[in-house]
């Protein structure tokens, strides 16, 4: 397999780690709307609805690694090419932030979610606003990143 073939399967590879980690999230974002629409009507039938975005940070977690990976060989396959770029570097700060953020905050706050929810009284609906406010928040700002990744990768500003 020569350079070339391989920088092209990378790309394939890396884009395709970058459709997970966007995909999932998206998903999970519309999968955690249909829960705050649904615990308001019937708290119980929710928790089946919440159980569905639990194996969702494992999807993630593949993307963001596969995303890694490959980008850190089609680094080595052009010798560092694109590593001194502006453009670059905005992108793999924002792809760590991605991660971090996912790891530090989204895990965290679906964690305590989950466990208001399995612990909770039976009016936990003033405990889980903050939840709410700040999951919305999460979302919002993981797709924001994930869009500006696309829009760095695409037109590679200098």
């Amino acid at each position: 397999m020569n350079a070339q073939t391989l920088l092209l399967t990378l790309l394939v590879l890396h884009l395709t780690g970058l459709v997970i980690m966007a995909g999932t999230t998206f998903v999970d974002f519309t999968i955690f709307k249909t829960f705050w629409k649904q615990f308001e009507l019937d708290q119980e039938k929710s928790q089946g609805i919440l159980q569905a975005t639990s194996k969702s940070s494992r999807w993630i977690g593949i993307g963001a690694a596969l995303l890694v990976l490959t980008g850190v060989g089609m680094m080595a396959i052009t010798h560092g090419a694109f590593g001194e770029q502006t453009w670059f570097r905005i992108k793999f700060a924002l792809v760590i932030i991605l991660i971090l953020n996912g790891i530090l905050v989204g895990r965290r706050l679906g964690t305590k979610l989950r466990k208001t929810i399995t612990d909770g009284d039976g009016n936990i609906s003033f405990q889980i606003s903050s939840i709410r406010t700040n999951l919305n928040l999460f979302f919002f700002f993981q797709l924001l990143l994930l869009l500006t990744v696309v829009f760095l990768s695409v037109f590679k500003f200098n």
